[in-house]
């Protein structure tokens, strides 16, 4: 296990959720380096065959896109961020997430290098919230 496994994997478990390690290249494409185990738990599918896809954005749930998208300028530009976005799993159910995020600058690089963060699955808060205010948000898990 690494420094970042070893840091991240105590917070992960305890918030049920994951963490993260992000490189970022010169040209802005994101390289995820580190995913703490919860992660297949979560969204049911392994590290390696979510790095293998496309693109990670292919786990967010379509409407979501720009918030994520969002989110990752904001992240470039040097400042963390919180967002909260839903994914859909392996087995088609919808997941909230509250993603913390946090940008490390290359002083030598001049520019955002790496992304750290966490993720923590808050669906059954949403859901909750969701029937306070009388609102109808497509979930497909408990």
């Amino acid at each position: 296990m690494n420094f970042f496994e070893e840091y991240y994997h105590s917070d992960s478990k305890r918030i049920s959720g994951f963490a993260y390690d992000f490189r970022v290249e010169s040209n802005g494409t994101l390289v995820c380096e580190c995913v703490t185990d919860t992660f297949v738990h979560i969204t049911g599918y392994p590290f390696e065959g979510v790095n293998a896809r496309s693109h990670w954005l292919s786990l967010v749930y379509p409407n979501d896109i720009p918030i994520l998208k969002k989110q990752l300028d904001c992240l470039l530009s040097g400042q963390s961020n919180v967002s909260e976005f839903r994914i859909i799993t392996k087995s088609d159910e919808i997941r909230w997430l509250r993603n913390y995020a946090h940008p490390a600058w290359g002083d030598t690089q001049g520019r955002v290098i790496r992304i750290y963060g966490t993720a923590q699955v808050i669906t059954r808060q949403m859901q909750y919230e969701d029937r306070i205010k009388g609102s109808k948000t497509e979930y497909r898990d408990a």
